[in-house]
């Protein structure tokens, strides 16, 4: 078995490289990754992003949001979370054996002390009934990833916080998380580990899953990244991961429901999305106006669906000729917040 652990912080990078790991290199035995990043959320390939996220919270707090390959739930990353993937050949009796992956996970965290960590239900591992790591599984050209999260000491109000959608009457078709109870597994390791960092944590994985005792040991199995890789992973960041239209562009169709009371008066839009794009929007209320409204409802039209497009849009027109007494801000806020 050979290892990469990520340089990168970033979640796009790092699931742009094992993307490009998994289809652009091979290996003659199975591949582990890890990777680490700053705050961000993982929606999965067939979810919709605004029923899984407060966009305006991640947005406020720099939260990174992106898509992967596979399916699942939405998740909340941040530097006190481990992320793990294992590359191999694929065959029927692989796909869909979560265990047989995360059973190593298991028997690591056993040694280090959380006696109590299982294997629950498909894809999750749990400790005293509590979820402490999701796991989805992604398959092409006869190779496939298993990948999951450990929560070592991630902080859990935020978790709530950006997973959290306010209730702005969301129709959609797409596949919702399931809540549930979360907890980290650092209170669950031995006294030794109490104040063990996410990287020693990751060593003492990665000892584990070699049969060694140090690091010096396994260096000559760890993979590190090729210039020519480097320039292939930046390819995918610009035109998947980091891109709006890969992250919002595949949320199945919706509409939406948004109203509120300004000072201007009572407005409400019901907006219809399909492919990222704004469908149809119909915006109507109890505001005075100096133009007829369905001039802007036709500028919209077509739109991104998303917070800089609209903007964009807004920044074009004088918004107070449409709503009296209404700010462009207020605007953006009711269509997309």
């Amino acid at each position: 078995m050979y290892y990469v652990i990520m340089p990168s912080q970033d979640i796009r990078r790092n699931l742009a490289t094992e993307q490009y790991l998994l289809n652009q290199r091979t290996f003659d035995e199975p591949l582990v990754l890890f990777y680490i990043q700053k705050p961000c959320v993982i929606v999965g390939r067939n979810q919709n992003v605004r029923a899984e996220v407060d966009l305006h919270y991640a947005r406020e707090h720099q939260i990174t949001i992106t898509r992967r390959l596979s399916g699942g739930g939405a998740v909340y990353d941040d530097l006190g979370n481990l992320s793990f993937s294992f590359v191999v050949n694929a065959d029927h009796k692989s796909f869909g054996n979560f265990k047989l992956f995360t059973q190593p996970i298991i028997d690591a965290l056993h040694e280090m002390g959380a006696t109590g960590a299982e294997i629950s239900g498909r894809n999750d591992l749990l400790i005293d009934g509590k979820k402490f790591s999701g796991n989805a599984m992604y398959t092409k050209n006869k190779k496939m990833y298993s990948h999951g999260t450990l929560m070592l000491d991630v902080d859990l109000e935020e978790v709530s916080r950006v997973l959290t959608v306010s209730e702005k009457k969301l129709a959609s078709k797409g596949t919702k998380s399931v809540r549930s109870r979360v907890t980290n597994l650092k209170p669950y390791l031995s006294k030794e580990y109490q104040g063990i960092s996410t990287e020693a944590f990751r060593d003492r994985l990665l000892l584990h899953l070699f049969k060694s005792d140090t690091m010096e040991d396994i260096k000559g199995q760890e993979y590190h990244l090729t210039q020519e890789d480097e320039q292939s992973i930046d390819q995918l960041v610009a035109n998947i991961y980091g891109n709006d239209t890969w992250i919002f562009g595949e949320e199945p169709k919706f509409t939406i429901k948004r109203e509120e009371k300004f000072q201007g008066g009572l407005i409400e839009a019901n907006i219809s999305v399909e492919k990222g794009r704004i469908e149809a929007i119909t915006i109507f209320g109890d505001y005075f106006s100096q133009r007829e409204t369905k001039e802007l409802e036709s500028l919209l039209t077509g739109c991104n669906y998303e917070y800089k497009a609209i903007k964009g849009v807004l920044d074009e027109v004088e918004v107070g000729e449409y709503f009296n007494n209404v700010s462009k801000e207020e605007i953006l806020q009711l269509l997309v917040d």
